[in-house]
């Protein structure tokens, strides 16, 4: 029998990664990437240890010539980075009544339907919006320099 984070991954693969892939961006959940130029924007979901809910973190890193990111001395190549490993970075929450929370998928009812999941993943759709206006306020800053 599935975990309800099993099924949550589920629904995410089948909701918000078609759209992900639309919007340029390649990789395996839960870390994609997309390259435009000499930067690299990355999406990675992270989900509580303590289970129940997710959240999903973005950032962007200047790519090398060679293809790679330099963060702390520490060299990478950008198809095998994720957000996690950037210092800045931003976390994008749920922001239901003005208060910025998990992604919650789970409660005292361990036997959510399907269709929950399913809910709750077009309910991310919108946030992958405010990812990329981040990206775009970063890129802005970094064509100042």
């Amino acid at each position: 029998m599935l975990s309800n984070k099993d099924k949550m991954v589920s629904a995410l693969k089948k909701i918000v990664v078609p759209e992900l892939r639309n919007r340029g961006f390649k990789g395996s959940f839960p870390h994609f990437r997309k390259k435009e130029g000499q930067l690299g924007y990355l999406l990675s979901f992270q989900f509580d240890k303590w289970g129940g809910g997710f959240i999903i973190e973005v950032g962007v890193a200047r790519v090398n010539g060679e293809g790679n990111v330099i963060v702390d001395g520490i060299v990478r190549p950008f198809q095998k980075m994720n957000a996690f490993h950037l210092n800045n970075r931003f976390r994008i929450m749920n922001n239901k009544n003005g208060d910025k929370d998990w992604f919650k998928f789970d409660n005292e009812n361990k036997n959510l339907e399907k269709t929950e999941f399913i809910r709750i993943a077009k309910n991310v759709l919108p946030y992958l919006d405010v990812a990329e206006n981040w990206f775009e306020k970063i890129k802005q800053k970094q064509t100042v320099r």
